[in-house]
């Protein structure tokens, strides 16, 4: 045995120890029902502290589904046949949800991005369909579900017994390379951004291993392999903007890039954590220990994951994922940790869990390992929703700030001069004159 074996062997019999769960057997695991008295605790406590669920594909899989995605809007309320419908949602004591905005990494579905990012290709059009079918969701079912845009919203949409909807966009690969652009996706109701999906942007590197990809990481094109000088503006101004840093899916060095210069607690929408299970979607310790209430760390919050993919591929269970869990309260503090399922944005889950009916039987594992029931309430909304007012409030701190003037260097498409016209036809004559010298001079 070497001795980083039996380091890592040491290791985890200290955290076995620690929690009594937290080794993780060779063999294949199975899914234990839940004690009747611990699952009835916890639907009780679900219904006194509404679980906000910060990662739902539902939308796009509407696009995938029908070439009218608004005609399966009538599904949410009939039976769906991903995770996600609002039968199961009550079902699961689902109080709150962030649909995601997402349109495919483009060199999925055969479109070449090029070198700098620079070709042109659907990605703002979708997300702008995409904000209308989310809007459509809530207007045609709107005895359940609330439009909501900050935590004040959410907690009004509990108080009346709906579910509160928020919009997280996942990846920055659509926002065709401007601040401009997510400005006005602010405007339209996006609360998170997560830096990438499972592909590289003009802002920032991606771990890729995402569902549909060998697993594997992908090969560097940033230098240093994390944010770029343009990614450093977008997280300033996501600051400003009130919207909350995600950073599931990108690179460990994209990770820390964020963690030196943001002002604003960082979200993890949906994630799990790489020392229980080795894959490179999954976060780092060093990550993790910056992670926390103690000077000099983040005020962030780490959501787990429903998924096997990033737990143990047919051997996760409803158990693994409270593992995780607890691995990242130990190292960053309960008040750290939440939950994201990535619900219909997954070919498979954790054994024990179908879709939303089951978060029950989740939240029994945590009422038999011992937690609060004030620890269950942070885990479920409240640690999230702490996180939510804090970036409101710096938003409130830098209401006086400007946009930020960043533009991607490697554009050529500005300034604009065929704007102006055939031969400036368009612009004012002593405008003609000022943008012919200076293309003259520029040339």
């Amino acid at each position: 045995m070497s001795p980083a074996q039996s380091y890592t062997g040491m290791l985890l019999g200290i955290l076995f120890l620690v929690s009594s769960v937290w080794a993780v057997s060779a063999g294949q695991a199975e899914y234990h029902v839940p004690d009747p008295r611990h699952l009835s605790k916890a639907k009780d406590l679900l219904q006194q502290f509404q679980l906000i669920d910060t990662h739902v594909d539902t939308p796009q899989v509407f696009r995938v589904m029908s070439r009218q995605p608004h005609d399966m809007i009538e599904t949410m309320a009939t039976g769906f046949p991903g995770h996600f419908d609002i039968p199961r949602a009550r079902e699961g004591g689902v109080g709150g949800v962030f649909f995601t905005v997402w349109s495919p990494c483009q060199d999925q579905i055969g479109v070449d991005v090029g070198p700098d990012f620079l070709n042109p290709d659907d990605t703002v059009r979708d997300v702008l369909e995409q904000f209308d079918l989310i809007n459509g969701i809530v207007e045609q079912n709107n005895q359940t579900f609330s439009l909501a845009t900050t935590a004040e919203e959410m907690e009004h949409a509990f108080s009346e017994g709906k579910i509160g909807v928020m919009m997280g966009m996942e990846g920055s690969h659509m926002l065709g390379n401007s601040l401009a652009t997510m400005r006005v996706y602010a405007s339209l109701g996006v609360r998170y951004l997560t830096l990438t999906h499972v592909c590289h942007s003009a802002f920032a590197s991606s771990a890729g291993g995402g569902a549909g990809t060998d697993g594997s990481a992908l090969k560097p094109v940033h230098a240093g392999n994390g944010l770029t000088d343009f990614g450093r503006a977008l997280v300033l101004e996501l600051n400003r903007l009130g919207v909350m840093v995600d950073l599931s899916h990108v690179t460990p060095q994209t990770m820390h890039d964020v963690l030196d210069i943001t002002r604003s607690p960082v979200l993890f929408s949906h994630s799990a954590t790489r020392a229980l299970y080795d894959h490179p979607r999954n976060i780092p310790d060093s990550v993790l220990e910056r992670i926390g209430s103690k000077p000099g760390q983040n005020l962030g919050v780490i959501h787990s994951i429903l998924t096997d993919l990033f737990m143990g591929p047919g051997n996760a269970t409803i158990d693994t994922v409270v593992d995780h869990v607890e691995y990242i309260a130990h190292k960053c503090g309960k008040a750290h940790v939440g939950l994201g399922s990535d619900f219909d944005g997954m070919p498979s889950t954790v054994k024990g869990i179908d879709g939303d009916e089951d978060w029950p039987k989740l939240i029994a594992e945590f009422v038999r390992r011992g937690w609060t029931d004030d620890e269950i309430h942070g885990l479920v909304s409240g640690n999230l929703r702490r996180v939510m007012r804090e970036n409101e409030q710096v938003k409130r701190t830098l209401v006086a700030d400007l946009p930020s003037r960043a533009i991607y260097e490697k554009r050529t498409d500005l300034p604009a001069p065929n704007w102006g016209g055939p031969s400036g036809a368009y612009l004012p004559p002593k405008v003609r004159e000022l943008v012919f010298h200076r293309r003259h001079d520029e040339l």
